[in-house]
C-alpha cells in the first residue's frame, strides 16, 4: 500500500504543477485585438499565450493607415459611436502608459483631421456636426480652407476640421503592445478546439498538438467564422479589402489629414503621404492591384488637382473584418463559459483594438464583468425562438 500511495502523492504534484503553469488566457490572433488582450492580461498579473499562423501585426493590422478620428463614427448616440469615444481616450491613456514603461517615444500624435465637402447636401451636413460637436470641430468655408492649405481643390465648398482625432503607427503599436507583454508565442495554425461539456480544454493545431489554457480569446479578424463554427455562433464576418498608397510627393509636408467619402490622405512621420482607401468585396485576396491603384488615384486627382509632381512608394493592401450588422462581436459567449471572441473592427480597427482587449481580458479573468458592452455580444445572435 506504501508504494501505492507514493506514487498517488507523485501523480498528484504532478497535475498540481502542471495546472498551476498552465496559462491564464490563449489567445488567437495576433492583431492588434489580439495583441492588447496580452498586454492588460500582463497588466493584471495573468499569462498568455499568443497562436499566430503567420506572424504579429502581418495583416490588417500591419498595413492599416492607423487614423483614430472617433467624433466621424456616426452621427447618432449609437453603441459603436460611445465605444468609438471610450476607445480614443484608451489610446490617448496607453499613449502614456507605454512611453512610461518603455522609456521610448509612442507613435502616437495628435492630429487635425479636415473632411471635405463637395456639395451643398454634405457641406449642410458637416455645418450640423460642428454645431453638436462646437467644443473640438469647426466649420471651414471655401476660403478658409484654401488659406489652410492651398493645394486642395478650389471644388471644394468647406470642410469640417476635427480637433480631437490623432493617428498611430499601427504595426509599430501592434508590436510594441507584445513586446511589452511577452506572451508566451506559439507559431501555428488552429483548426479547431476540444470541449468538454460547456468548457474549452484546448484548442487544436493544423500539426496536431494541443494548447490548453484557462480561458480563450479569438480575435483572429476577417478568418473568425471558422471560430464562430467551433462555438456553434450563428453569425458572419466578411473580409473588406482595403488597398493604400505611399506617395513620394513634392513640396511640404501635410500639417493636416483630409478625408473625403471614406478615403483619406495625411503625410505619415516617414515623409510620405499615405492616400487611399477602396472597400473591395473580393474573399480573401490581399493582393495589391491595379484597380485600387486607379482608384486612389482619383481620389488624389479629385483632392490635389494640380499635384503632378510624385511617385508611388508603396502599394498595400489588407483586408479588414466587417459584421452583418456593422458591430462588434465582442465578449463571452453564453454557451462556452471560458470563450470570448473579438472582431468586426471594419476600418476603424486600431482605433477600437486596445479598448477590444481589455475588455475581453476583464472579461476572461472576470476582475471586472462589466456588462457596459453587453449589446455588443456574440450572443445576440443566438436564436432564443
Amino acid at each position: 500500500m506504501g508504494r501505492i500511495h507514493y506514487f498517488s502523492n507523485i501523480d498528484f504534484l504532478i497535475c498540481e504543477l502542471v495546472r498551476q503553469a498552465m496559462t491564464d488566457i490563449v489567445v488567437v490572433g495576433g492583431g492588434i485585438v489580439g495583441a492588447s488582450t496580452c498586454y492588460y492580461a500582463k497588466q493584471r498579473g495573468a499569462t498568455c499565450t499568443l497562436i499566430e499562423r503567420d506572424d504579429v501585426a502581418s495583416h490588417a493590422s500591419g498595413y492599416a493607415f492607423g487614423g483614430l478620428h472617433p467624433r466621424l463614427v456616426a452621427t447618432s448616440d449609437s453603441e459603436m459611436t460611445q465605444f468609438a469615444l471610450t476607445s480614443f481616450e484608451e489610446h490617448r491613456r496607453l499613449h502614456d502608459e507605454l512611453e512610461s514603461e518603455t522609456e521610448q517615444e509612442s507613435t502616437w500624435r495628435p492630429r487635425t483631421s479636415i473632411s471635405l465637402a463637395w456639395n451643398e447636401t454634405e457641406a449642410n451636413l458637416l455645418q450640423q456636426l460642428a454645431v453638436a460637436d462646437s467644443s473640438s470641430s469647426e466649420w471651414l468655408g471655401a476660403k478658409q480652407l484654401l488659406e489652410l492649405e492651398p493645394r486642395i481643390s478650389s471644388s471644394a465648398l468647406g470642410g469640417l476640421m476635427t480637433n480631437d482625432s490623432a493617428e498611430v503607427d499601427a504595426k509599430e503599436l501592434t508590436e510594441s503592445l507584445v513586446r511589452s507583454s511577452a506572451p508566451h508565442f506559439r507559431s501555428a495554425d488552429v483548426v479547431g478546439i476540444n470541449c468538454v461539456n460547456d468548457r474549452i480544454e484546448g484548442v487544436r493545431t493544423r500539426n496536431g498538438e494541443i494548447i490548453e489554457g484557462d480561458s480563450f480569446v479569438f480575435a483572429m479578424g476577417p478568418w473568425s467564422n471558422q471560430a464562430f463554427e467551433w462555438l456553434g455562433l450563428n453569425c458572419e464576418v466578411m473580409p473588406l479589402k482595403g488597398q493604400i498608397l505611399r506617395l513620394k510627393i513634392a513640396g511640404p509636408v501635410f500639417q493636416h489629414s483630409f478625408s473625403t467619402a471614406g478615403n483619406y490622405m495625411s503625410t505619415k512621420p516617414d515623409g510620405l503621404l499615405w492616400i487611399g482607401t477602396t472597400e473591395e468585396d473580393v474573399g480573401f485576396d490581399e493582393t495589391p492591384t491595379h484597380y485600387g491603384r486607379s482608384t486612389i488615384m482619383k481620389v488624389l486627382q479629385r483632392m490635389l488637382p494640380n499635384s503632378s509632381n510624385f511617385s508611388v512608394v508603396r502599394q498595400t493592401a489588407c483586408l479588414r473584418p466587417i459584421t452583418s450588422d456593422g458591430e462588434l462581436i465582442l465578449g463571452n459567449v453564453a454557451s462556452t463559459r471560458n470563450a470570448l471572441v473579438g472582431t468586426g473592427g471594419g476600418r476603424k480597427g486600431i482605433l477600437y483594438g486596445p479598448l477590444m482587449g481589455k475588455y475581453l481580458t476583464d472579461q476572461a479573468l472576470a476582475t471586472a464583468r462589466s456588462e457596459t458592452w453587453s449589446p455588443l455580444s456574440p450572443n445576440r445572435f443566438v436564436d432564443t425562438s
